[in-house]
């Protein structure tokens, strides 16, 4: 069974461990192996020792170990339509497939929508093999863009939905 709560301060050390671990697994092929085998745990713990968590949410076993994590808020880029961002989800490769992304995709729609947001965007590399994820739950394909990695153009594609109620719906299965 797998249990969706708020992040917490003494979560920082696994989400960064979820966060380089599935980077690795989900961008071998795709970004460079240097670039990729230089990413550490002590360097993501820092970056998110120095953010909020409000709107970060985990995921965990029934061991309540940590395997997957998921960040929300407002926008950061100019999209004309959302206010709202789904900014990562990261679950371990082992755990994929089995519902966590949906409930902490389910968990950050609620989250968005109790603080006064009524739509959602997010960026996601063309080439990651969990695009399928996101195209699942019918989103536009609201932009493109690129950007660069260990030298390499990355092209992301923006998706979004501009009526955050209805993805909640279609969440829940209604």
């Amino acid at each position: 069974m797998v249990t969706i709560r708020e992040a917490r301060l003494d979560d920082i050390k696994a989400i960064a461990k979820v966060h380089v671990d599935s980077w690795v697994t989900t961008y071998s092929g795709i970004v460079s192996a240097e670039y990729l085998n230089g990413l550490n745990y002590k360097d993501f713990e820092a970056k998110w020792k120095s953010r909020s968590l409000k709107g970060v949410f985990v995921a965990e076993d029934e061991e309540g170990s940590v395997f997957g994590f998921a960040s929300f808020g407002p926008i950061r880029s100019e999209q004309s339509g959302y206010d709202g961002e789904l900014y990562a989800i990261y679950l371990l490769e082992e755990m994929q497939r089995q519902g966590a992304g949906r409930a902490l995709l389910t968990k950050g729609t609620d989250f968005l929508l109790d603080h006064g947001f009524t739509s959602m965007f997010v960026w996601v590399v063309e080439e990651n093999p969990s695009i399928t994820f996101y195209q699942s739950f019918s989103p536009e394909r609201a932009a493109e863009d690129s950007f660069e990695i260990a030298g390499e153009s990355m092209k992301e594609i923006g998706f979004g939905w501009p009526d955050l109620a209805s993805l909640k719906k279609l969440l829940n299965g209604r």
